[in-house]
């Protein structure tokens, strides 16, 4: 059979592209290519502002200014201090809230990963979901169901030959089908033939 689309189905389809676009350009990790960031905040450099175990999302911004909290690479790992000077060809002036002097990098645009966008207080653990052994089964598990319910949604059946109407059978014998005519053939049965080696039986008298 044919498979059309229905304007259900193509609703549907457009509305999960319309998703994945909405995940891409706001939550996509730069790893791919993403705007955003997820930085596990460890130590005391932000006390008063973080706390060690606070999840931070960051965005990519086409400049930064001073006051911005923004995390940026350094060799071994990555910081989030805010910038209290400099600019992002030279390099920026960091300085975490809770340290008493400013730090010995200076940064530019090209180390910078984004600025502080979503605080998360104590939510870091998320970040250590993938790699408990029992996460990947549940979510191996939930992938299964919805693929199964996906399937299964009343716009994604198809009939099979099966499940086609009785009359379906019968659809060559409409006169519409037959060019040229204008009735369909009728189906006559044939006559039974006479069964020769059957016993004559007396006739009664």
């Amino acid at each position: 059979m044919r498979n059309y689309l229905t304007p259900r189905r193509v609703g549907s389809n457009v509305a999960l592209l319309a998703l994945l676009g909405l995940w891409f350009v706001t939550l996509a990790p730069t790893a791919i290519h993403g705007p955003a960031a997820y930085i596990e905040v460890s130590g005391h450099s932000m006390d008063g502002t973080y706390r060690t175990g606070d999840l931070v999302l960051t965005r990519t911004q086409d400049e930064y200014a001073k006051g911005d909290i923004v995390a940026f690479k350094v060799e071994g790992g990555q910081v989030i201090h805010r910038i209290i000077g400099g600019n992002g060809e030279r390099g920026y002036r960091t300085q975490g809230d809770n340290n008493p002097d400013p730090d010995p990098w200076r940064p530019t645009d090209d180390d910078v990963i984004g600025k502080e966008w979503i605080h998360l207080p104590q939510k870091a653990w998320i970040l250590h979901l993938p790699r408990n052994p029992m996460f990947a089964g549940i979510t191996a598990g939930l992938l299964t169901v919805l693929v199964l319910l996906w399937d299964d949604m009343p716009w994604r059946r198809r009939e099979t030959p099966e499940e086609q109407p009785a009359e379906a059978a019968w659809l060559d014998l409409r006169p519409d089908v037959w060019p040229g005519t204008d009735t369909a053939p009728t189906l006559v049965p044939a006559p039974r033939e006479a069964d020769h080696d059957s016993p004559v039986l007396p006739r009664a008298r």
